[in-house]
């Protein structure tokens, strides 16, 4: 009896430490990267080793097109797996299937300055100066619920992570920075009919760390977030229709900006630049500014010209 007792515990505790293959697979190498996406199945839980390095400069996109959890793994004072591109890709990663989510890893880009000079020198000789260099990405979202957390993303030309027709993107926990091309330059950007829930994440070195091109239906809150003194324009953003030269005076449909700790005072904290479908709230975010009258900025519009019901401004704290 006791050795029968014995083998069963044996048997259990094997068990108990044995992966499935299904669900959970380590990866080390970029082709063994690319495999697992192509054989798993959707749901499945690929695992890359914090040590991994992925050289993307002679590589084309890294495409997910089902549902699957890429996840680095971060031990206490590690760095995050790597992927990186020395050339020009666009984007790094593209998201094509529902339900995905990119944890704990690190984006490289090739671009961590602003080039704002050249670029001012280049219009001023007739060309378009912003997109005279590589206009690269970081993440490239064309889904729907997909969620992007605990990762850093640097150097993209035009932005960290794009949302195009993309619903419930939820982005937390990340470091967002140094993405600040002139006249691009975004840390989380949306464009069309995107929604976006943006929290506790870490933003600096960006142009603007969170904006939206403003079309019908667009959505983002963005709450509990801690934007840094180094943007090279207004941390928060979001578009009219004037910018999108489409005849309207549409500027998305809802924002809203709570409990966010904003530390540039050099720049407005949002620009506004038309009028959204519902509304925008901008409340209880500590900010470094020491005139209310210098939080918000309006472009295309004045504040006088967007009825009060549609904004609302309350219980901000600035610096004493």
């Amino acid at each position: 009896m006791k050795i029968l007792i014995l083998s069963l515990l044996l048997i259990v505790s094997c068990a108990s430490h044995v992966r499935n293959p299904s669900s959970e697979s380590a990866v080390f190498t970029l082709h063994d990267l690319r495999d697992q996406i192509h054989r798993a199945k959707p749901g499945a839980v690929i695992v890359i080793d914090e040590e991994s390095f992925f050289d993307f400069s002679d590589e084309g996109t890294l495409v997910i097109d089902k549902k699957i959890h890429l996840k680095g793994i971060r031990t206490k004072g590690r760095s995050r797996p790597t992927l990186k591109n020395w050339k020009n890709p666009i984007p790094l990663i593209s998201i094509k299937a529902d339900g995905v989510i990119i944890e704990g890893l690190k984006l490289e880009g090739i671009e961590t300055d602003a080039k704002k000079q050249e670029i001012i020198e280049l219009n001023r000789q007739g060309k378009k100066g912003v997109y005279s260099f590589p206009v690269t990405r970081g993440i490239h979202v064309l889904a729907n619920n997909v969620v992007i957390k605990d990762c850093e993303i640097s150097g993209f030309s035009h932005a960290a992570i794009f949302a195009e027709n993309a619903l419930n993107l939820l982005v937390e926990r990340n470091y967002i920075h140094h993405n600040q091309r002139w006249g691009l330059g975004y840390g989380v950007a949306l464009h069309l009919i995107s929604t976006a829930k943006i929290f506790n994440n870490k933003f600096d070195h960006n142009r603007h760390s969170i904006a939206g091109s403003g079309s019908s239906g667009q959505i983002y809150e963005a709450g509990y977030n801690w934007f840094g003194k180094n943007h090279s324009d207004t941390p928060l953003d979001m578009h009219g229709g004037k910018d999108r030269g489409d005849g309207t005076q549409v500027a998305g449909k809802i924002v809203h900006i709570h409990h966010n700790t904003i530390r540039d005072a050099v720049n407005f904290a949002f620009i506004h630049r038309g009028i959204p479908q519902e509304f925008v709230i901008f409340e209880h975010n500590n900010l470094e500014h020491r005139d209310h009258s210098k939080v918000i900025g309006y472009y295309n519009l004045g504040s006088k010209d967007i009825p009060k019901a549609k904004f609302i401004y309350r219980e901000n704290h600035l610096s004493e």
